[in-house]
């Protein structure tokens, strides 16, 4: 059983706002929507993990366009799905009043799927890709800021803009990406389609409380990836990225969800296995960099605690009390036992991740996506 007085179940501000604890359950995508609107079995999924009584829930990555998709039954979030998307944060409040719900928005990018969808790239294109031009950009970004306003419509107490693990808004950050027009080159046009984004989402907000974040790939692991220092580099190089977080707190994010790597790529430094775990050491290092750089501006979520199982929980509390983040994100986990903040508080048995990669296995296959071991869940 949870210790009543672990640090895991204290409050913490989010922005304007308060989540009940620190337990934050990562963006997973579940590859159920129909016709890309919100499922039912989407709406039952996210009731019942609202019923573990996360401090915050990350809804999986919702595409803002149709041809922009990883998946092939991702959901969409577009005033044409709006009410599903209620109808969706509605259960989700119902299980449970005082949880935070984000919409994670994105574009897929160089990663959509090219059986299904439009692969797209922003730099060097492959043979299958279309390149964007600057035009087509500006209207992604138009499309971004729709979504966060649809977002706040539908219910959702705040948006994470997805610019980690390869995605569109990840590619655009790299320095790989030498683009000739205003998107590409310097690390300002690099960081303009967020810079612009940001401030234009405030200015139309009616909830001048809603919620607004970031998850990012602090090192990609590739070459003129997020975390290097130029075009040919692979190596570790983080002083581009601790300045796009100064560049996060000027425009007054409210947090940062700090992640790594590219999935299908670098998968293991994003999601480390059993014979990877020492990962997540990297993973608790870059919290840890990006807390250090933000102070309190912002809030830190962790990642790659899933990997440890039983002992993320001491792991947890110890790197809350020092200071190194200030949530702890949980992803495969969520998949196992979407109550597992719940279980661990009333001291019930906790069905942990076995680090399989069956749900992994399953996204790849383009089925739709939960935990092979706990089926039930």
């Amino acid at each position: 059983m949870l210790d009543p007085n672990s640090i895991l179940l204290t409050p913490r501000n989010i922005g304007k706002r308060i989540a009940q604890n620190r337990f934050v359950a990562q963006p997973m995508e579940g590859n159920d929507a129909l016709d890309h609107a919100v499922s039912e079995r989407a709406i039952a999924r996210y009731a019942k993990l609202a019923q573990g009584k996360w401090g915050v829930i990350v809804i999986e990555a919702l595409a803002v366009q149709d041809d922009a998709l990883a998946r092939k039954n991702q959901m969409v979030i577009s005033r044409e799905h709006l009410s599903g998307f209620k109808a969706l944060v509605a259960a989700m409040k119902e299980a449970d009043p005082n949880v935070l719900v984000l919409f994670q928005i994105t574009h897929s990018g160089r990663k959509s799927g090219k059986d299904f969808s439009r692969p797209t790239a922003l730099y060097a294109p492959q043979e299958h890709e279309h390149f964007l031009d600057t035009e087509e950009i500006e209207e992604i970004q138009r499309l971004f800021i729709e979504a966060a306003l649809i977002s706040e419509e539908a219910g959702a107490d705040g948006v994470d803009f997805k610019l980690c693990h390869g995605y569109f808004g990840c590619e655009m950050l790299r320095p790989a990406n030498i683009r000739n027009d205003k998107f590409g080159g310097s690390f300002e046009n690099r960081t303009r389609f967020l810079a612009e984004s940001i401030p234009e989402i405030r200015r139309r907000l009616v909830n001048k409380n809603f919620i607004l974040g970031s998850r990012i790939s602090y090192w990609e692991g590739i070459k003129g990836g997020c975390g290097t220092a130029g075009v040919h580099e692979a190596i570790e190089h983080l002083d581009e990225m601790d300045e796009l977080l100064r560049l996060m707190v000027r425009l007054g994010l409210d947090y940062v969800n700090v992640s790594a790597g590219i999935p299908g790529t670098t998968s293991e430094i994003t999601r480390p296995t059993a014979t990877s775990k020492w990962f997540y050491l990297h993973q608790f290092r870059y919290a840890e960099r990006a807390k250090s750089i933000v102070g309190d501006a912002m809030q830190v979520f962790g990642s790659a605690y899933s990997v440890l199982q039983e002992a993320a929980i001491g792991e947890a509390e110890y790197n809350l009390q020092e200071g190194r983040t200030d949530f702890i994100g949980w992803g495969r986990q969520t998949l196992a036992d979407p109550l597992f903040p719940t279980r661990l508080m009333q001291g019930e048995a906790v069905d942990y991740c076995k680090l399989c990669s069956g749900c992994s296995k399953l996204m790849v296959k383009q089925e739709r996506v939960g935990c092979i071991l706990y089926p039930a869940k």
